[in-house]
């Protein structure tokens, strides 16, 4: 069974546990038991522009779920993409493979490129958002449960 087919058919979330090589204790521990202070290292680093941008890495123990979770996710756009190969097409940041050379690559002899930072985009994502887009994604339409 693919890993988008198992992703689609985990009920709860020792279901997601196991698909992300974690026990259900130990993925509820990130999750829910971690303290916030204890998940995200901040910093500053300076803006070409002047000031400083505050960035928020995640600790070890986070950095662990969240690479597993990508690996995951990026099995699945690639089993879709078998299926459509117009699947993400114009999609480049946090791909496997792809740098920040390969996306310049697609835009060189391009007459214009437009660029864009949105301020504090990872700040506006929270768990209902991603929750919603796999329940209203039709290439995902993943069922509304997940409980322990």
């Amino acid at each position: 069974m693919s890993k988008l087919e198992q992703l689609g058919n985990a009920e709860n979330l020792a279901d997601l546990a196991h698909l992300l090589g974690y026990t259900l204790t130990g993925l509820s521990y990130v999750i829910y038991r971690l303290p916030e202070n204890r998940k995200y290292h901040t910093f500053e680093i300076p803006k070409k522009s002047g000031g400083t941008r505050i960035i928020s890495a995640p600790t070890s123990q986070l950095a662990l779920l969240q690479r597993r979770l990508t690996d995951l996710l990026d099995d699945c756009v690639v089993q879709l993409r078998r299926k459509n190969s117009k699947f993400w097409r114009a999609s480049h940041g946090f791909r496997k493979s792809r740098t920040i050379v390969s996306n310049a690559e697609k835009h060189r002899r391009s007459r214009f490129v437009f660029n864009a930072d949105i301020e504090d985009f990872f700040g506006t994502i929270n768990f209902g958002r991603v929750r919603g887009f796999f329940i209203k994604d039709k290439s995902f339409s993943y069922t509304p449960v997940l409980q322990p």
